[in-house]
């Protein structure tokens, strides 16, 4: 008796399946490597800007030191202003990981569009603050000079 072998085989639809998936990925791969050009330079310039540094308060308050003229432009109290504290605390986090120094300043913007933002010196990374909510934003937005119209 002869026993023929009958190899297993995988039904058409499902090897078109894996063929096209696979094809995708690859396409996909190509594209966004490849096929992608370097984003360009920002070419607006900020409507207002100030230049900012947090000094720890030994009561464990905050104190915003304007860099430009040294003058305090506002103390916050220890809990006072959640989103800040743990922003910064983030932040400072971030550069402890690199040879910058803690005290380095921030720069706070506000752009067309009413985007603000806060970049840090240290490693210029650049915060969206409305991307927290504007109720988060305000307190950085009175520090610019109180401008309104942010949404």
């Amino acid at each position: 008796m002869a026993t023929t072998a009958r190899a297993a085989t995988l039904p058409r639809p499902y090897l078109f399946g894996v063929f096209a998936a696979i094809l995708a990925t690859l396409i996909t791969v190509a594209v966004s490597v490849w096929g992608t050009q370097p984003a360009a330079p920002p070419t607006e310039m900020p409507s207002a800007s100030l230049t900012v540094r947090f000094v720890d308060l030994p009561n464990g308050g905050l104190s915003v030191v304007n860099v430009a003229t040294g003058q305090e432009i506002d103390r916050l109290a220890e809990g006072q202003n959640g989103f800040l504290s743990t922003m910064l605390r983030v932040i400072r986090r971030d550069i402890e990981r690199t040879p910058a120094v803690i005290s380095m300043p921030f720069r706070i913007e506000m752009w067309q569009g009413h985007r603000i933002t806060l970049t840090d010196s240290a490693t210029e990374r650049k915060v969206d603050l409305l991307a927290f909510g504007p109720t988060n934003a305000e307190i950085f937005i009175r520090w610019l000079g109180g401008r309104n119209g942010v949404q």
